[in-house]
């Protein structure tokens, strides 16, 4: 075998030197005729080409594409430039489904390739279910491609992540690393949002709340509507990694501290309310076993999120737009009372539907409805009002027409695939949340990094369920899809690499 492989090298090595001296000189034929916009297509080929060739590199490319650029175009690039560059990353990632046809080709005979995490078989179901309900309500094509392309335009990445073979004894730090820059690049966008384009938007009304624009690189609209829940929930997850890491002894006190009450400061000031929910949920996944284990690094926790969770409760009293809350208990009762509002309630506020109302509105209208519908829903899109875009002919537009049924994931999912396409998707959620602690109870005493890692990926999946609720990011969102399917995918994958190397130990499928 070693012979053979230093007789192909040779051959090997004069093919790249050729291709690479073909294209230098085709580079140089090109500068030289000065038509910059034909040099410009040429390098960028050669750059797509290149990055590619990696698996690696596609896998960053794609990451940083969705979480920075994608959302920064639609609030810096307005218009037909952010339409482009959303689809990018999309693109981008059907390469990897090219190395995994590779990974099949040249793969041993003898090596199992037939496993399949649970994650992916609740996916494969979504989408089934998915399927059946476009067949059997398609009245509108042009409804159900794009109700398709939002719900799987990170498909081929989500396959990726999962199936692909990744090298995690390298791959798992740089993970960690690269979230946790992707967390401090949110500060200096977050800041300058906060500080330049939230006094732009006082005074706009029609429901517009100024400090929503406060999003960091995920994404908002000068005059519309910002993701500043998705940088929340990001953020939190970033520190439920640091807390993970911290617990299991593969990071310092003082650095997670640090870097936790950093990347926590955007949170002070963008109104997401649903992060004095996210910061207790990571803890009690986190630490719910700790209390007799771990009782001095629980208490330590336990006061650090007490103490985030007061300053956070504070924050969002004290800057509140109506000015007019001056205690916690009036801040819950004004988002209790804003949510369980009825529709005359709401007067002209954006959508008539609260998260609350959009599940019991659902309810009544399929209470004596066709029982198709209440179990595959009316099909994809059909929960969607897309008025910037001239698309007139959905269900929500046609029958419900400023009530935003779609307000949640949760009451999209209900609407667009029925309960069966919900089910589904708690199912690859809660697969994966359960398949992350097997993880970590694998690595437990083995790998300490490995452990905390996929401790903090398991809080990570309670957070992304929990915004199943209160959004409907998971339906449309690009940078909030690809949290989620880098996630799920990157869990699944670690479950694989554990049953290949102990397949005896791991014969039965999670």
């Amino acid at each position: 075998m070693t012979a053979y492989v230093q007789r192909q090298r040779p051959g090997r090595d004069l093919f790249v030197v050729g291709l690479v001296g073909t294209l230098g000189l085709l580079g140089g034929v090109l500068s030289a005729s000065g038509r910059l916009a034909v040099l410009a297509i040429f390098v960028g080929l050669v750059v797509a080409v290149l990055v590619a060739s990696s698996r690696v590199a596609v896998f960053w490319f794609v990451v940083i594409v969705a979480l920075v650029a994608t959302g920064l175009s639609q609030l810096y690039l307005p218009g037909s430039g952010a339409r482009y560059v959303r689809y990018v990353a999309p693109v981008a990632a059907l390469a990897l489904l090219l190395h995994w046809v590779n990974d099949q080709l040249m793969s041993h005979p003898g090596r199992r390739t037939d496993l399949v995490p649970m994650p992916l078989v609740w996916a494969a179901a979504f989408a089934a279910t998915a399927v059946v309900s476009v067949l059997v309500n398609l009245s509108n094509p042009d409804v159900a491609v794009m109700g398709a392309k939002n719900y799987f335009q990170m498909g081929a990445f989500f396959f990726g992540v999962t199936f692909l073979r990744w090298d995690h004894s390298t791959l798992d730090r740089s993970l960690v690393r690269v979230l946790i820059l992707l967390a401090v690049v949110q500060l200096p966008f977050a800041l300058q949002q906060y500080l330049y384009l939230v006094p732009q938007r006082i005074g706009l009304g029609g429901g517009i709340v100024p400090v929503d624009i406060v999003s960091g690189t995920f994404g908002a609209s000068l005059l519309g509507g910002g993701a500043n829940a998705v940088l929340a929930a990001f953020q939190i997850i970033v520190v439920g990694l640091l807390l993970a890491l911290w617990k299991n002894g593969a990071m310092s006190l003082f650095k997670m501290a640090t870097l936790s009450l950093l990347l926590l400061a955007p949170l002070l000031v963008n109104q997401a309310k649903i992060a004095v929910l996210y910061l207790p949920l990571v803890f009690l996944v986190l630490f719910r076993r700790d209390f007799i284990v771990r009782p001095g690094k629980f208490l330590v926790a336990g006061v650090g999120i007490a103490g985030v969770f007061a300053v956070l409760m504070t924050a969002l009293m004290m800057t509140h737009p109506s000015g007019k809350l001056h205690s916690w208990s009036e801040l819950v009762d004004f988002v209790v009372a804003r949510q369980t509002a009825s529709i005359a309630e709401r007067g002209e506020e954006y959508g008539a539907l609260t998260r609350w109302t959009t599940l019991t509105f659902w309810a009544e209208e399929h209470a004596t409805a066709n029982p198709v519908h209440t179990l595959v829903g009316h099909g994809l899109g059909a929960s969607r009002e897309q008025e910037d875009s001239g698309l007139v002919h959905t269900l929500a537009e046609q029958k419900y027409p400023g009530l935003n049924i779609g307000h949640t994931a949760v009451s999209a999912l209900l609407w667009d695939t029925g309960v069966i396409g919900l089910v589904t998707v708690l199912g690859m959620l809660g697969s994966a949340f359960f398949m992350a602690g097997s993880l970590a109870r694998h690595y437990r005493g083995r790998d300490a990094f490995r452990c905390g890692l996929y401790e903090g990926l398991q809080a990570a999946i309670a957070v992304l369920a929990l915004g199943l609720a209160h959004k409907d990011f998971f339906v449309v969102h690009i940078p909030y899809q690809t949290v989620t399917y880098l996630i799920i995918g990157y869990v699944a994958n670690g479950w694989l690499e554990m049953v290949r190397k102990e397949p005896r130990r791991h014969a039965r499928r999670l």
